[in-house]
């Protein structure tokens, strides 16, 4: 492939855009099922909770989630693509519980604080420049003994894939769990699996899941 069309792949990923945007999200909801599944069962939503999900995409993977909170839970989406949030809404259309989609940056979402009780994102945390400032912003939102959990790539995956050198920031799992600890989450573990190769674009790239959970204290200060 060409440098142009590695770029336009990492542009799609990290925002999509039009008709090519909205096929590039049923695309990664085909590919990113076991990794989004793994984040999921890390975060273990509970009824009656409220759950803000950051890069929902158009959600189709999401409604395990909405399954878990019941008829009393909350559920945000926030999605900075405009054309991910409208398919998003539709997705959430019907469902149970109260469902929320915000289309804009979670850095500029305001929420109370300690009114959430779980954060979710997969594959969102290559797309944000300031991580520190990121943790420190949800976990803001988090009440006490909330969690934030997130999936990603490893770094020695995405170094292997051609269009991460477009857009992508690519950290260490300890890198970032060390920017989770110095946001003030207490206590921050991660976990490994390999799903060796997916196809992707004609090819096929090699894929591993890293789930990292973070749990701020149970004790306000």
């Amino acid at each position: 492939m060409e440098n142009q069309d590695l770029e336009s792949i990492a542009n799609q990923l990290s925002c999509p855009e039009g008709e090519a945007g909205i096929e590039m999200g049923n695309k990664m909801s085909m590919l990113n099922q076991l990794i989004t599944n793994q984040t999921i069962q890390k975060l273990s939503p509970q009824k009656d909770e409220s759950i803000v999900e950051i890069g929902p995409g158009n959600g189709s993977l999401s409604l395990p989630i909405l399954s878990g909170l019941g008829i009393n839970g909350h559920y945000l989406g926030i999605e900075m693509s405009e054309v991910m949030a409208s398919e998003l809404q539709e997705t959430l259309r019907g469902s149970q519980c109260a469902a929320e989609v915000i289309c804009g940056d979670c850095l500029e979402v305001q929420l109370k604080d300690g009114s959430v009780d779980g954060v979710i994102g997969v594959n969102i945390l290559y797309f944000i420049d300031d991580l520190l400032s990121f943790f420190s912003h949800i976990s803001n939102w988090l009440s006490p003994g909330g969690r934030a959990v997130f999936g990603i790539r490893s770094d020695k995956s995405l170094k292997k894939i051609p269009f991460t050198q477009f857009k992508f920031h690519i950290r260490s799992t300890e890198e970032i769990k060390s920017l989770m600890k110095n946001a003030g989450f207490d206590t921050v573990e991660s976990y490994y699996f390999d799903e060796e190769q997916i196809p992707f674009e004609n090819t096929t790239v090699p894929a591993d899941s890293v789930i990292i959970v973070g749990k701020k204290s149970i004790y306000t200060a």
